[in-house]
């Protein structure tokens, strides 16, 4: 049982008269423990995109909610996914990310793993008694390729991506047609000290870009913004100008717009100004507090311009702190006994770009999964 406040199956349902989540739902371990494996357990989490796995013994090692998994490209060109822990006494196999021989030796005692999971030799285990290799291979995760990204899934009884995330591909897409050349220019990765839900709320307003913003409040006209709901997705959209402060768009850029996808239950896809580049952001919830934040940074180019430099910095040292510094402070702010346990979500009756209705849609997708 729980040890804090049920929230109602309709909670939320109504944005218009909505309170956010109790504050409890963002500190207590009981409801981090309750939703590793009630939502990050069973649901589709996006990890990469598909260049960092492009060639054969590519692989990469991702910390997801308690769990250290690998994914790698087979020599047979199959995209797999594994716990990263040795069958034999638990050891991690990989570590960071790269080209992996052609065969995952276990650093503890030499045990070796195809790249398709099974065993490949056992020191010594012809000797030990009913020893069964078909026992001995590496524990699978579901793993599937989804508009140009990778996707992982603890649950191997999980249907496809798109089941969770119906038309999402599609609208990515459109959104972005070069989605599939991208490559990574920057990573910046930090364990935030806030849960993994109050970087979604951040996310999903944009309530507090002129104040908070205003580098990017200069390029993307508020005004002109629109955040529509799909379920399990959001799409915000806003109408972009060139700007000193954030976006310079090329001329021959026609109707430059911005993009930002949310993706249930917390990856944001954002395609900026020109259409050319996106950057991600990967929340790895870790416990009741911290978030492992990968912010991935992607051009078409490997070799950058000055101008995507300049960018990569402007995100690195104005937008993304910027940002780090508000979710780090509602963290504190939370657990005062100044705070009223729930605050009003400011949702307008016009939905404009200032309004908070992505926020009521997004408690109400998390009081449902509270349910059992």
């Amino acid at each position: 049982m729980h040890d804090y406040t049920r929230l109602s199956p309709d909670f939320c349902a109504d944005p218009e008269r909505a309170w956010t989540l109790p504050a409890a739902y963002y500190s207590s371990d009981k409801v981090y423990q309750f939703e590793k494996e009630k939502i990050f357990a069973h649901s589709w989490l996006c990890v990469a995109h598909g260049s960092e796995l492009a060639e054969s013994n590519d692989y990469i090692t991702r910390e997801v909610a308690g769990e250290n998994i690998i994914v790698v490209r087979g020599r047979d060109g199959v995209l797999r996914s594994f716990y990263n822990v040795c069958p034999h006494r638990g050891h991690q196999l990989l570590q960071g990310s790269g080209r992996a021989k052609n065969v995952i030796t276990c650093p503890y005692h030499a045990w070796t793993f195809k790249l398709d999971g099974q065993l490949g030799h056992a020191r010594n285990c012809e000797n030990v008694v009913d020893f069964d290799p078909d026992k001995a291979s590496l524990s699978a995760l579901k793993v599937e390729e989804y508009a140009g990204f990778v996707f992982i899934n603890m649950n191997l009884a999980a249907e496809p991506v798109e089941q969770q995330l119906p038309g999402l591909a599609d609208s990515l897409r459109k959104a972005c047609p070069v989605i599939d050349e991208l490559q990574l220019a920057a990573r910046f990765v930090t364990a935030t000290p806030a849960n993994w839900k109050i970087i979604v709320d951040n996310y999903l307003e944009c309530y507090h870009c002129a104040p908070a913003h205003p580098g990017f409040a200069d390029s993307v006209q508020v005004d002109k913004y629109t955040h529509t709901l799909h379920g399990n997705w959001t799409l915000q959209f806003g109408l972009a100008r060139s700007s000193e402060k954030s976006f310079k768009i090329d001329p021959s850029v026609s109707n430059p717009s911005f993009s930002g996808y949310w993706a249930w239950p917390c990856t944001m896809f954002n395609v900026p100004p020109g259409a050319d580049f996106m950057t991600v952001i990967y929340e790895f919830p870790m416990d009741a507090e911290t978030t492992l934040q990968h912010y991935d940074i992607y051009f078409r180019n490997k070799e950058l311009t000055a101008e995507q430099q300049a960018l990569v910095e402007w995100y690195r040292t104005v937008f993304r702190p910027e940002d780090l510094r508000l979710v780090e402070s509602v963290q504190r702010g939370l657990k005062s006994r100044g705070y009223r346990s729930q605050g009003r979500i400011m949702t307008d009756r016009q939905r404009s770009g200032i309004s908070e209705h992505g926020i009521a849609h997004f408690h109400h997708l998390v009081a449902r999964q509270h349910q059992d």
